[in-house]
């Protein structure tokens, strides 16, 4: 797919206005479930992990605490300025693109375990990054991935929210090759790579006034606002109205959800 920018170099950039609050707010919105699917999968402690697209590090720091002295958790991301920043005690940064980076760029294989969240539905080159992190499991060590799939677009009472979800879906893909269609056909890519194993799992935030999914939606969506109005699926009076509905006092709703793929490497 032929696109005109790179996720986070001016649509997401960490230097765009609110974009370090957005970020913020996924560990809100989304650690919770991820910190559930992870420790569903069995005890992390003496693992060697990875975080791929890591962001601001708030999950490789909980898997940091999970794995302990005896384990090692490097966070991996094209910008790893959040991270350094952040700090966080037994996360070792790296930076680069999972997408293009050569092998000598990047962390040597071998890992118990390998998590991405919110990462592979925007990689363009996601069919090829997919068999690349399998490839870095150790034998029994287990891929995570999770990204969200629209429910907003068939579960909300407005209309226009749901034009505009749509339209936010479209523009991610003409923008920036984003697809999040992508876990729709979870767990299938796993088995496609070889793994076992393999699990599925689903979560839904509430999206309510005055919540941190709301706030991040409000701010995901307004930083594309003249993207999502071009695709046409809403004007610029309907963006408003959805904005509105969600925003509103009564909304309570479900937001995207959040589906979560694991599969094991054969020991």
């Amino acid at each position: 797919m032929s696109t005109t920018e790179d996720y986070g170099t001016r649509l997401y950039g960490f230097d765009q206005p609110l974009e370090q609050e957005r970020i913020g707010l996924i560990g809100d919105v989304f650690d919770a479930f991820s910190r559930r699917r992870l420790a569903d999968l069995g005890p992390l402690a003496g693992l060697r992990c990875l975080d791929v697209g890591a962001g601001p590090g708030t999950v490789a720091a909980w898997l940091a605490g999970q794995a302990g002295p005896d384990g090692e958790v490097i966070a991996l991301d094209r910008d790893a300025s959040l991270l350094r920043e952040a700090n966080h005690p037994g996360v070792r940064v790296w930076e680069a693109d999972v997408d293009t980076a050569g092998p000598d760029l990047l962390p040597p294989p071998g890992f118990d375990l390998v998590h991405a969240r919110l990462t592979m539905s925007h990689l363009p080159g996601r069919r090829r990054v997919l068999p690349r992190l399998a490839s870095w499991l150790n034998p029994g060590g287990r891929l995570v991935l999770s990204d969200v799939v629209n429910t907003m677009s068939a579960a909300s009472p407005s209309f226009a929210v749901r034009a505009m979800t749509q339209g936010y879906d479209q523009a991610l893909a003409d923008t920036l090759g984003s697809d999040l269609n992508y876990a729709r056909v979870y767990p299938t890519p796993l088995l496609d790579v070889g793994l076992t194993d393999v699990g599925l799992a689903a979560d839904t935030p509430l999206v309510w006034a005055g919540s941190p999914t709301i706030r991040f939606w409000e701010l995901t969506f307004a930083a594309m606002r003249e993207e999502v109005i071009a695709t046409g699926f809403v004007d610029a009076a309907g963006f408003a109205e959805a904005m509105r509905h969600l925003t509103a006092p009564h909304t309570r709703e479900l937001g995207y959800t959040l589906v979560t793929a694991w599969g094991s490497r054969a020991r």
